[in-house]
């Protein structure tokens, strides 16, 4: 099953076998030979405030793409759950770095949300070394590659 999940990942993301050992072919050259877009952290908060399910989670994520580092708390309201944390795979933050690196975040809208109440919301920050981008999403409604990073980040 793990084995299929990275193919299908690395074949949405379009990596090589030989780009997932090394991070710099993400990187774009601004011409005086620096990089320009590479991802050098990102926080996430999912938030089940106002949702009205137990069993849905709180979930806060940090991950250090330089200190090569992640660390995801994932906690309930209701204390029948336990809470938990869990940390990502190399693979798992390589192809989250792909997805963003690859993006053009400028694109996206910074604000998400859908019109039904009761819904979890995310707050997303990107830290990439030359920008830092913001994103709300009330709904989990977000585009490309938002959408994408939930379904890594967010286990519950």
């Amino acid at each position: 099953m793990r084995y299929l999940f990275f193919i299908l990942a690395f074949a949405v993301t379009g990596c090589s076998s030989s780009e997932i050992t090394n991070r710099n072919y993400l990187t774009h050259s601004n011409g005086n030979g620096s990089s320009t877009n590479q991802v050098q952290k990102i926080e996430m908060r999912l938030s089940a405030f106002g949702v009205e399910a137990d069993k849905y989670p709180y979930i806060d994520v940090f991950i250090d793409f330089d200190s090569d580092s992640s660390y995801c708390r994932k906690r309930y309201d209701n204390p029948k759950y336990k809470d938990s944390v869990y940390r990502l795979t190399k693979a798992e933050m390589l192809i989250i770095a792909s997805l963003i690196e690859k993006s053009d975040l400028h694109k996206l809208k910074k604000e998400y949300t859908v019109s039904k109440t009761d819904q979890p919301s995310s707050k997303t920050t990107i830290y990439l070394n030359n920008n830092t981008f913001q994103f709300k999403d009330y709904g989990l409604v977000a585009e490309y590659p938002l959408s994408e990073l939930y379904k890594i980040v967010y286990k519950y």
